[in-house]
């Protein structure tokens, strides 16, 4: 049996190993917080530049680290640094690759020139994890490959998932990419659901949401397009009342009036 003395000294030297791990489990946790600060506050050079290597050098066998610094020299436009950290994380993770390093790989793919190529990672990325960003982003790269249908697929998908359904931008962009081809009709009911959203979920402030101010504005040019005048100068005056600072709609409102006129 156990003496007494021997029995505390063991369980000093658990305790101690115990603290010691939280204490290296909060640092992480720390150093990491930071890391994830800094990319959703847009700091992404101080990123890539100094908490990405001090994370590598601190956490050199953790995937998260290799992933976070390579988001970070992506956002910089180091794409093949930015790829190779990814491999270097996605060989750390054991089997299987995680939705974010699909994501990842899906648009450095895309800054490389195969916006085509990249769909399907994306696509595939958002289905794992029904994310808004993934979704936005996934409907951007395949607008700017030039298919069309599944872009519009892609905003209507963003648009359902929880961050969505407040979100003006989705159906905004869903109207943008039907007022470039020429579906008029389609726009005007994508832009006037990107206002409704924007409405029923406004969270005040000194300014509207950007995409709101857009909506009025793009609303306003497809009423033009169809020579519908009245409802284009209503639309761009929403604009211009929601940020009387919008450029384009003072601009349009003086157009419009000497057509008019």
């Amino acid at each position: 049996m156990m003496s007494r003395f021997a029995l505390t000294r063991v369980l000093a030297v658990v305790l101690a190993v115990t603290l010691l791990a939280l204490g290296t489990a909060t640092a992480r946790d720390a150093a990491f917080a930071q890391m994830h600060d800094l990319l959703t506050r847009g700091y992404y050079n101080s990123a890539a530049q100094l908490n990405g290597p001090n994370l590598i050098q601190r956490f050199p066998d953790d995937p998260e680290a290799h992933l976070l610094y390579a988001r970070a020299l992506y956002f910089v436009g180091d794409v093949a640094g930015a790829s190779a950290r990814l491999a270097q994380a996605t060989e750390r993770v054991g089997s299987g690759v995680p939705a974010d390093h699909v994501h990842l790989g899906g648009l450095i793919r895309a800054a490389q020139g195969d916006a085509a190529g990249a769909v399907r990672p994306l696509h595939n990325a958002f289905l794992r994890t029904r994310s808004y960003e993934y979704a936005m982003d996934w409907a951007r790269v395949a607008w700017q490959a030039g298919m069309y249908e599944e872009a519009i697929d892609a905003y209507a998908a963003a648009a359902l998932t929880d961050r969505g359904r407040t979100e003006p931008w989705p159906p905004l962009g869903r109207g943008r990419l039907l007022a470039s081809l020429d579906r008029t009709e389609e726009a005007i009911a994508a832009f006037e659901l990107a206002i409704l959203v924007f409405e029923a979920n406004d969270p005040g402030g000194a300014l509207p949401s950007p995409a709101y101010v857009e909506a009025y504005f793009r609303l306003g040019e497809a009423y033009e397009g169809l020579g519908l005048l009245t409802s284009a100068e209503a639309a761009y005056k929403s604009a211009r009342t929601a940020d009387p600072n919008f450029g384009p709609a003072v601009r349009a409102l003086d157009r419009l009036s000497r057509r008019i006129d």
